[in-house]
């Protein structure tokens, strides 16, 4: 028995000029594509913007690395895709499709932001922000 595979393509919005597509004739293949679509719900709903306009950032702004917004990303899309662990996020943040799924271009020479960077954001959010959030 012939089985015919699917072999359109998935458009998912475009990071900057990159166009982002999933196609299903092998390749180089990642087991946490869903996050490309929490990352397309969450655009939508500007949800990881609206987590961090929740949550006031003390940060000097003129020192800033890591925009709120794509750790509120990044750490939303690591346990949506299973990797709960802040510790996880050591070999997360370098990974490309994490990279795209966050906002963030994809750059081996700006990683995303590390287990402590995450860990002092959830160490700042107050009940306050919480409830907000």
């Amino acid at each position: 028995m012939r089985t015919d595979c699917n072999s359109s393509s998935i458009v998912f919005t475009p990071l900057g000029r990159r166009q982002l597509l999933a196609r299903f004739n092998g390749g180089k293949i990642t087991s946490d594509a869903g996050a490309l679509l929490l990352r397309e719900i969450a655009g939508k709903s500007k949800l990881f913007q609206r987590m961090a306009e929740a949550v006031p950032d003390p940060r000097d702004p003129d020192s800033i690395e890591h925009e709120q917004q794509t750790m509120f990303a990044q750490r939303v899309l690591g346990i949506a895709c299973g990797w709960e662990d802040l510790n996880d996020h050591h070999g997360l943040r370098v990974d490309p499709l994490m990279q795209v799924a966050t906002e963030r271009d994809i750059d081996p020479g700006r990683p995303l932001a590390s287990p402590a960077t995450l860990c002092r954001l959830e160490n700042r959010i107050s009940p306050r922000s919480c409830a907000r959030l």
